[in-house]
Formats: C-alpha cells, sequence, structure tokens
C-alpha cells in the first residue's frame, strides 16, 4: 500500500492552478445512459453468490472471541470493466424504496479505481443458500469516488449525490483525451439534471485548496441542521512519506459546510472550514494518530435537535498490520447563527481498537493495529457498527452506542478469494442485528500482497497472481443461523 510518489509531482501541484476537467458527469449514453437514480436506462441482470460469514462474540475479560453462529451474506466481485480491486462507500436506501418484487432496497457502491458510481435496483434475495439477483447499472464519473450521501427532496426521494472524490496522485484518466484531468479531488453534487456542482472545496473554506483539490475519503451530513463534513485523507498520512507531503502543501484534517439548504437547491456553504474541537484544536493529523479516514454522522439529541453525535475513524500509516488507528465519539451543535461548535469528544471503542489487537495504548505505532475503516450508527440508536482493515483483525464489528463495548464481530470477507486479502472499505445499512428486513452492505477493496498493497491495474502485461478482486457484499442480519447449509462460493 506504500507508494513512491515524487516530491517533484508534490511540488507542481502544490504551486500550480490545477484546471478542473469534466470527469464528474453522468452515465453517457454508450455506457447505459442511466440518470443518478437508476432512471432511464435497463442496467444488467447480476447474481451475488451465497457465502456465510462467522459472527463471533467479544469477551473483553479474557480478551478472546466464541462463535455464537453465521451471518448469511451474498458477494460480487469485481471485474476488469467494473471496479477490479478497488471498492469503497457503499450507501443503501431505505425500506420504503423497495420495488416491486424485490425484497432488499436499491444501493450504491463506488469504484474508485475505474471512476464510476454503481447503483443496484431489484435487488431479491431468493432462498437461503440461494444467488441474489440485482439489476446492475452505472450511474455517473467521478474523480476516484470513495463514499456518496443521498440528497433528498421534502418527500424522501433522491434528488441526487453527494460523492466524494480523492485522487492522492493527482493524474486521471490519462489515457482518455476527452476526460484527462488533473485534480485531486473533492465533494461533487451529481443531481438528476443533469450535472456536477463542486461542493468542497470551496471560497468560504479559507483551509481548503481550491485550485488543485482535496484528497477526501468521506462525505457525511446531518439534514437536519444542513451540516456535512468531509474527511480529507491520504492513504500515506503518517508514514515515511508524511513529513515531504506535509511540507509541500498537504493536510488531512476534518472540514465542515454549513448550509441554508439540503435539498440541493443550493451547494453553497454559509459557514465551512476545518472542524476545530472543544479546546479551538483543528481536528487534522498528528503523529502517532493519523488523520480522520471514515466518519458518520449519528444521532440526534432527543431534548435538542441543535446537538447531535459524529463519530471519528482516525488512521495512520500504510501497511497491513503495523500501524495507528482509534475512535472518537464527538457531541456537536449548530449554533444559533447556523455555525458548528464541538461541545466534547473522548475515545471511544477502545475494546476493539487496543484489546482485541492486544494494542498497549490509543496512540502510537504499534506492532499490531486493528486498521480503522468506517463506521454505520443503527436504527435502534443502540449500536455503532464500525469496519477494520488490517490482518490482526478485519472485519466489522458491533459496539454499545453509550458505552463503546464490543460486542459481536462477523469475520470471513477477507479471505473469499483465494491468495489475496479483501480489505473493508466502507459500510452502510438498515435496520439492526435480528431485526427483520435489516441489511448491512460492505465493500471491500484488495490486494495480492499485503506487505506492499499497491493499485495494480489489469491489462495484458499484470501477472494473473497480482490481479486482486474487490468484493461487494450484503449481509443479512436479520436472523443468526447455525448450520451451515449451503457449499462453498466458487471463484
Amino acid at each position: 500500500m506504500l507508494f513512491h510518489l515524487s516530491a517533484s509531482l508534490f511540488a507542481v501541484v502544490s504551486t500550480q492552478r490545477i484546471p478542473k476537467g469534466d470527469i464528474c458527469r453522468p452515465a453517457e449514453p454508450e455506457q447505459g445512459g442511466c440518470d443518478i437514480v437508476g432512471s432511464n436506462c435497463e442496467g444488467e441482470t447480476v447474481e451475488f453468490q451465497p457465502y456465510n460469514l462467522t459472527i463471533n462474540k467479544w469477551h473483553n475479560d479474557t480478551k478472546t472471541y466464541s462463535q455464537v453462529g453465521l451471518l448469511e451474506s451474498h458477494a460480487r466481485i469485481g471485474a476488469d470493466e467494473t471496479w477490479q480491486m478497488y471498492l469503497h462507500g457503499p450507501m443503501i436506501r431505505p425500506e420504503r424504496e423497495i420495488e416491486e418484487g424485490a425484497n432488499v432496497p436499491p444501493f450504491y457502491v463506488s469504484a474508485t479505481f475505474n471512476n464510476k458510481v454503481y447503483r443496484f435496483d431489484h435487488v431479491t434475495r431468493q432462498g437461503r443458500g440461494q444467488p441474489m439477483i440485482a439489476q446492475q447499472k452505472m450511474v455517473a464519473n467521478a474523480v476516484a469516488p470513495s463514499t456518496a450521501w443521498p440528497i433528498e427532496d421534502v418527500d424522501g426521494n433522491v434528488n441526487g449525490l453527494l460523492v466524494a472524490e480523492g485522487q492522492p496522485f493527482a493524474v486521471n484518466e490519462i489515457l482518455d483525451k476527452n476526460h484527462t484531468e488533473f485534480w485531486f479531488g473533492g465533494v461533487d453534487y451529481i443531481s438528476k439534471e443533469p450535472k456536477c456542482d463542486l461542493l468542497f472545496p470551496n471560497k468560504q473554506d479559507k483551509d481548503s485548496h481550491l485550485f488543485r483539490g482535496e484528497v477526501v475519503n468521506t462525505v457525511s451530513c446531518q439534514p437536519d441542521n444542513g451540516i456535512c463534513f468531509f474527511s480529507v485523507w491520504n492513504f500515506y498520512d503518517d508514514s515515511a512519506l508524511w513529513p515531504v507531503a506535509s511540507k509541500l502543501g498537504m493536510k488531512d484534517c476534518l472540514h465542515y459546510c454549513s448550509m441554508d439548504s439540503m435539498d440541493g437547491s443550493l451547494t453553497n456553504c454559509k459557514f465551512g472550514g476545518v472542524v476545530k474541537d472543544e479546546d479551538g484544536e483543528p481536528i487534522c493529523s498528528k503523529p502517532g494518530q493519523g488523520a480522520v479516514h471514515g466518519m458518520t454522522v449519528a444521532h440526534l439529541d432527543k431534548k435538542d435537535p441543535t446537538q447531535f453525535d459524529i463519530f471519528l475513524v482516525f488512521t495512520g500509516d500504510a501497511v497491513f498490520d503495523a500501524g495507528e488507528s482509534s475512535l472518537k465519539k464527538v457531541r456537536c451543535q449548530k449554533t444559533p447563527e447556523g455555525d458548528l461548535q464541538v461541545l466534547k469528544s473522548g475515545l471511544f471503542g477502545r475494546d476493539l481498537f487496543e484489546g482485541s489487537v492486544g494494542r498497549p495504548g490509543p496512540y502510537g505505532k504499534a506492532d499490531h493495529d486493528v486498521g480503522g475503516d468506517h463506521a454505520w450508527p443503527d436504527a435502534s440508536g443502540k449500536y455503532l457498527w464500525v469496519s477494520t482493515f488490517r490482518v490482526s483483525n478485519p472485519g466489522v464489528h458491533m459496539l454499545d452506542y453509550e458505552t463503546g463495548e464490543l460486542i459481536y464481530s462477523v469475520h470471513g470477507m477477507d479471505s473469499l478469494v483465494p491468495k489475496q486479502f479483501a480489505y473493508s472499505a466502507g459500510i452502510h445499512g438498515i435496520g439492526s442485528l435480528g431485526t427483520k428486513g435489516s441489511t448491512l452492505v460492505v465493500g471491500t477493496s484488495a490486494c495480492a500482497l499485503t506487505n506492499a498493497c499497491a493499485p495494480i491495474p489489469y491489462s495484458k502485461l499484470t501477472p494473473k497472481q497480482l490481479e486482486a478482486k474487490g468484493i461487494m457484499y450484503v449481509i443479512d442480519l436479520s436472523e443468526i443461523f447455525q448450520n451451515d447449509t449451503q457449499s462453498s462460493m466458487v471463484v
């Protein structure tokens, strides 16, 4: 994963204005002609194959797991023309959007390496041990998309998506002369109209680089208060390359934008900048901690709807065992003027981030680290799901929302395809564990060599043993079952 980027590239993009091209655009006719909500096109009928995952209970007194059962999941493996090895940021729609004849809501996923956003419609589980059927639709082009956030009208219908884009090399579609673009990324609003409007970086945010872009990993919003957050994060944060990158102007920080409207009619920030903690310190990369990689906006305060929780997943270093990561729970508030303030914050999920891998403390580089990835608060308000990507404890994990106690871990997603490591790269869901209709979607990227996990594109020259395949998982949370009644998936 540790790439060798040259200082000369950083010097160029840090001092010159880089024009933004038109990679960000809806699907073109030759790509199927879908709009961002999957309309006006048929898509391709595809199958997700059944693949059971283990669910394990954590015992904090002994620092061990015990298996409690299985969860049924369905998996789809990336191909040359879809997402190859880099899959990120799934986002599932609410249960109300399940189409007639289907039984799972539509969901989106980001094909980062191929600069595409996909939507899966008419998603249908056919029975335990049977393939899941869906219509796969390519709905937008974007610069190395990672995660997305829906912008809805007053009736809850999707008007478009805020898409987080991040390209640490700044060079995009170099073989496509019509769309070649030099741009680090940002957050684009891709609407049904169809068009792309840049939300971040912006003029209101004086700490962002408007002309070269920012490498954004996550976008998450609190729609009731009209506040969105953007995590600027480079994969080499706090690695051996980081001191050079920092001197050349790269800064990994958590940014925000407070808007007057979140229905898509406005994409202007009334307030914006780097988020500061309760002590006034910018939430940016720090040695031994890294920066905010994934983050999620969680629940509103029931007594004061101007207050809400966010969870910040800090990650640093660019390897797959040693490194650093931690999780914080942060209480935010929208001020009467419409700005953002942080009221308090504290470490969270220490059973997972420290206890499960024998980490001696929350900060500093450890020989074994879970690799904090992304988070999702379930519908019950009682639990937070967190994904991790490093080899010591890869998977998705259910924590107590109030205490941070680790309750369950779901394992097995990393080893479906032989001779490769599939690591979590985003989670999102509906419902909660044990509730009918509840579903968790997980995107995984992949590599063949964990000691040097680099993006190796598919080509005629690529050795087959290095062609890793990102995998999309759709996990049924409604029931834990005991007997593995299906055969292993053939890949």
